[in-house]
């Protein structure tokens, strides 16, 4: 198994790259280190293999020469302002299994700004990253890098090979918020209701961007996803992507995945290792302990929310609304998207309960304490969803 992957782009760094291969294959071998372009078979699907590949990987080299973000005609956009860009697939897949990410810096070129960076790999900004230069500093630097990662690696082994310890976690996994057990007024008549558990939620509703790891790891077409009819309505309906995914008016990376199904929604949650929030989780996140009407409180805002009064006629990104978010801190909980719940609507289980409002709706529907039900094959633009995850 590759231990050491290097990402590159074959225009902008070929040439130094292949050196650094030769040096890294010299001190450790050819099959500890992956070099992409090189090193794929013959008719395999690049998307699926490269995901496939770093998710083995312990180390992620990115190899980034002064052409790295070179423009693409006078659009002012870079390459990897498109999602289907291989090398920002390869990082996005990196830095969302938190293996380490190390920038090689290569013809002078420095780290990019975050700022100019897809939301999906701004934390490749961050990085402490290391200049390998040409002769006659060439082999100097390849000395410290080699150390470095003889020394990540030797660490990782170690780590892993530990006896495996009860998790005892408390710190809240990224852009997830925690809601804590205990009472909140709960439905439109304010009822009393305990939850009797700590749990994590997403801050922010799935988005196109991270939807689309769950598309190239396969998802799919791996069957311990999905549940047994949800395998069998995809099976039959030809499935293997939403509704909506190749629509330019849905499909932008930070606006919510919509044209998903309860039963994709649920896989996408296995593959994420989270889950659907249940109903009452979902509602508490959203207004607190107090009962309010919206996650800001009881009076309408339409500056606060995508809703039919402000008027864009289509999802939003979502961070838009910073000033409408709930006291746990979650964004969009009324307006943009109705949300996938993991509860049935009602004793007759033929429908899932959906919560939260969408950017067609009137105030009255955009109640956090509204609720409404969909079979589970629905996918329409008006929904999507966000998961939960147990505290350990």
């Amino acid at each position: 198994m590759s231990k050491i992957l290097i990402s590159y782009r074959r225009e902008d760094s070929a040439d130094v790259t292949g050196r650094i291969y030769d040096r890294l294959i010299q001190q450790f071998d050819r099959e500890t280190v992956f070099k992409d372009v090189d090193s794929i078979p013959l008719g395999v699907d690049f998307r699926i293999y490269l995901d496939e590949q770093v998710a083995k990987c312990e180390v992620f080299l990115a190899v980034i020469g002064r052409d790295w973000m070179k423009n693409m005609g006078s659009t002012g956009k870079t390459r990897l302002d498109d999602p289907r860009d291989f090398v920002r697939i390869e990082i996005e897949s990196a830095l969302k299994r938190q293996i380490p990410v190390i920038p090689v810096l290569v013809s002078g070129a420095t780290i990019p700004p975050a700022k100019r960076l897809p939301l999906s790999i701004q934390d490749l900004s961050y990085r402490n990253g290391i200049a390998v230069r040409a002769d006659p500093d060439f082999h100097r630097d390849m000395d410290r890098l080699i150390e470095s990662l003889t020394q990540k690696i030797q660490g990782l082994k170690e780590y892993r090979t530990e006896p495996v310890r009860p998790l005892h976690r408390t710190d809240t996994p990224a852009e997830m918020v925690k809601v804590p057990k205990g009472p909140f007024l709960y439905g439109g008549k304010r009822v009393h209701e305990v939850i009797d558990h700590d749990y994590w939620i997403d801050k922010y509703l799935v988005t196109n961007e991270k939807y689309r790891g769950f598309i190239l790891a396969d998802g799919y077409g791996n069957q311990a996803y999905w549940r047994v009819e949800g395998w069998k309505w995809k099976a039959q309906k030809n499935i293997n992507a939403p509704e909506y995914w190749n629509d330019t008016k849905w499909n932008k990376a930070d606006y919510p995945v919509v044209g998903v199904s309860y039963y994709e929604a649920e896989a996408y949650s296995k593959w994420a290792g989270k889950r659907l929030p249940t109903e009452r989780e979902w509602e508490k996140a959203a207004r607190g302990e107090d009962g309010r009407e919206y996650p800001w409180g009881d009076g309408f805002d339409k500056n606060k929310c995508n809703s039919a009064e402000a008027g864009f006629e289509h999802t939003t990104p979502v961070t838009q609304y910073p000033n409408g978010v709930s006291l746990y801190g979650c964004y969009d909980m009324s307006g943009n998207v109705w949300e996938w719940c993991a509860d049935w609507h009602d004793e007759k289980k033929d429908l899932r309960v959906f919560r939260g409002g969408a950017w067609v709706n009137e105030p009255r529907s955009l109640r956090v304490s509204n609720h409404g039900g969909f079979d589970a094959s629905s996918r329409n633009f008006l929904i999507g969803f966000r998961l939960a995850q147990d505290i350990p």
